[in-house]
């Protein structure tokens, strides 16, 4: 009943890097005895696309919706140092080859408190050499249909800036979906 992205940020959501409900392996675990039921196709495809150690339902959405629009993964709360190993934060999401990190503002970046903390991060991050792109929900939804959400435009925009190329598409078989089987843990 759950769209594949629910699915997926339901799977982030137990894998939470602050007190997960789970591990991966028990994830995995718990999949592998679900073969043959109802929603398991679409579990497996979402499995896929779980990541453990997110903040947030909106990282997931954004991580996502870059992926669909054939945008490279990000990585997700990787710790970002300066020049002399100091700690400066963990973006949401990042690349760290093109030095491109991006947080997602939720309605709770709006209080002054939050706001002035924010600053400060951004400008940490800056004088480190990242480019930051912030980004709110207004990011994540196409102004009208058809067109392209701006999140995407504008991470696009700043991997460019910093030198990542766009790969040319090859053109490729359509070849039918086989969900792959559950890897027992490492």
């Amino acid at each position: 009943m759950l769209s594949l992205d629910d699915v997926v940020i339901a799977g982030d959501f137990l894998l939470r890097r602050r007190n997960p409900l789970a591990t991966v392996a028990e994830l995995d675990s718990y999949l592998a005895g679900k073969r043959g039921t109802r929603g398991f196709r679409r579990a497996m495809r979402a499995r896929e696309l779980v990541r453990a150690g997110t903040d947030s339902p909106k990282e997931t959405e954004l991580r996502l919706l870059l992926l669909r629009h054939g945008l490279p993964e990000p990585e997700i709360n990787v710790p970002m140092f300066d020049e002399t190993g100091g700690w400066v934060q963990d973006p949401d999401l990042s690349y760290e080859t093109e030095k491109v990190a991006f947080q997602y503002d939720g309605g709770h970046h709006a209080t002054p408190a939050q706001r002035r903390s924010d600053i400060f991060r951004d400008e940490r991050a800056r004088d480190a050499g990242w480019r930051v792109v912030v980004l709110t929900q207004w990011d994540l939804t196409p102004f009208a249909p058809g067109l392209e959400p701006t999140a995407v435009t504008r991470v696009r925009s700043a991997l460019v800036e910093r030198g990542w190329t766009v790969a040319p598409r090859l053109r490729q078989r359509r070849v039918r979906h086989v969900p792959p089987t559950v890897q027992p843990p490492i």
